[in-house]
C-alpha cells in the first residue's frame, strides 16, 4: 500500500505532458521558442492556478492525439468532441468559443446549405481533424485532407477544391495574413465546445477532483 501511495505522489508531481499543434492564433511557438496563443494562454493560466507543472509539445495533429491514446502524453488541445476521442480521453470545459466555418470563393454559385452542394462540391479539411471525419459521415465529397489549414486555403484559392471546412480562428487569421479577404466568403457550419482532452489513463492516476478543479480554473481564466 505504501508503494502505491508513493507511486501516486510521483505521478502527481510529474509535469503534465500536453500536446498541441501549430495553428496561430490558437497555439504557436514564438521566435524564442516559448509556446503562446489564445488557447495556450488559457491552459497555462488554469494549470498555474492548480500549481501544476507541464510541458507543451507541438506535433502533427494526428500524432498529438495518438500519443495520448497510447499513453505517451497526457492531454491534447485544442479539440472538439468526438466519439473516437471519448473512448480514451475526457474533454474539459470549453476554453474558447469556437466556430467551424465553410470557406468558398466568392463567385462559387452553391451554398453549403443546398442539397446540390453536398452532391457536387469538392470539399477538404485538414488531416486528423474532426472536420474530415464529419465531412465523410455526412456524405460530402471529401477530396483532400492536407496536413494544415494554410494548405487548405491555398487549395481553395487555386481552385483545387470548391470549399474547405475550417477552424474560424485559424482560417480567418490566414486569410487576413494572405490579404485575400476579397476573394473569399464564409458560412457558419457549427458552433462547438473547444477544450482539452485529458487521457483516461492520466486521469486515473490523478486526484478524482483534478478535472473539476481544472474546469473551474478555466472558467476563471476565460473571464480575465
Amino acid at each position: 500500500m505504501a508503494g502505491l501511495l508513493l507511486a501516486g505522489a510521483v505521478f502527481a508531481d510529474a509535469p503534465i505532458r500536453l500536446n498541441t499543434h501549430q495553428q496561430a492564433p490558437l497555439s504557436f511557438r514564438k521566435d524564442n521558442g516559448a509556446a503562446d496563443g489564445l488557447a495556450v494562454q488559457v491552459v497555462q493560466c488554469a494549470l498555474k492556478q492548480l500549481q501544476r507543472t507541464y510541458t507543451i509539445a507541438f506535433l502533427p495533429w494526428p500524432r498529438a492525439q495518438w500519443q495520448v491514446q497510447h499513453q505517451q502524453a497526457d492531454a491534447f488541445f485544442t479539440a472538439t468532441p468526438s466519439a473516437e476521442r471519448d473512448g480514451y480521453a475526457v474533454l474539459s470545459a470549453s476554453i474558447l468559443p469556437y466556430e467551424r466555418r465553410w470557406y468558398l470563393l466568392k463567385d462559387y454559385p452553391l451554398s453549403p446549405s443546398s442539397g446540390d452542394f453536398k452532391l457536387q462540391a469538392r470539399t477538404a479539411a485538414f488531416n486528423g481533424s474532426n472536420m474530415d471525419d464529419w465531412l465523410r459521415e455526412h456524405g460530402y465529397q471529401l477530396t483532400s485532407t492536407p496536413p494544415n489549414s494554410e494548405q487548405l486555403v491555398r487549395m481553395l484559392l487555386n481552385h483545387r477544391v470548391d470549399a474547405i471546412l475550417g477552424n474560424a480562428y485559424v482560417v480567418d487569421a490566414l486569410i487576413a495574413k494572405m490579404g485575400v479577404q476579397e476573394q473569399l466568403r464564409s458560412e457558419l457550419a457549427q458552433s462547438l465546445p473547444f477544450g482539452v482532452y485529458f487521457g483516461k489513463a492520466f486521469l486515473a492516476r490523478e486526484s478524482p477532483q483534478f478535472l473539476t478543479q481544472f474546469n473551474h480554473a478555466v472558467q476563471t481564466c476565460r473571464a480575465k
